[in-house]
């Protein structure tokens, strides 16, 4: 096992990738450790398997750490009517995006800025819609244009293949 601390938690995992430079912090007075490993700027995955990967920092990922510090949830949903709910309930969200997904499905996508007001449109539509988490594509596509226009070109391309055949009719 190793021990993976960021923010304040320890995490133990089976094994650690660093896609990154890494400096050395002697801690001879610690009774734990004698030193560790230090890391600046990085972004801790820990997948299904315990294995951590330890990379780079994104603008994207800064925003998203900041948006789940601030309390802010991503959702997801199908039935655009429940835009006219969260109108209605007062719900404070970020702006609206269409986006694509399999089956040729689209999805609505935003932020909601209140986390009380999550709490309650979970307890009284949680029929209606869930929160993305953000290995999702749809929560990485609402940030990221060039994903966007890519699952908005797959899309087209699936629901309006082109017809390469001659038509000798």
């Amino acid at each position: 096992m190793w021990v993976v601390k960021t923010h304040g938690e320890s995490f133990y995992v089976n094994h650690v990738t660093a896609e990154l430079p890494w400096t050395t912090k002697e801690t001879p007075d610690n009774p734990h450790t004698k030193g560790s490993i230090k890391f600046k700027e990085c972004l801790l995955v820990i997948d299904g398997e315990n294995c951590a990967t330890i990379s780079k920092l994104s603008i994207f990922d800064k925003v998203r750490l900041r948006n789940q510090r601030l309390g802010i949830s991503r959702i997801i949903f199908r039935d655009y009517s429940f835009s006219q709910i969260l109108k209605d309930e007062g719900a404070r969200h970020s702006p609206f995006k269409v986006i694509h997904g399999a089956c040729s499905t689209a999805y609505t996508v935003c932020d909601l800025l209140d986390s009380k007001m999550v709490t309650y449109l979970l307890l009284k539509y949680s029929d209606k819609f869930r929160i993305l988490m953000p290995n999702e594509t749809q929560y990485q596509a609402y940030d990221d244009k060039s994903l966007w226009e890519k699952l908005q070109q797959k899309y087209y391309t699936d629901e309006y293949p082109d017809d390469d055949e001659d038509d000798d009719d």
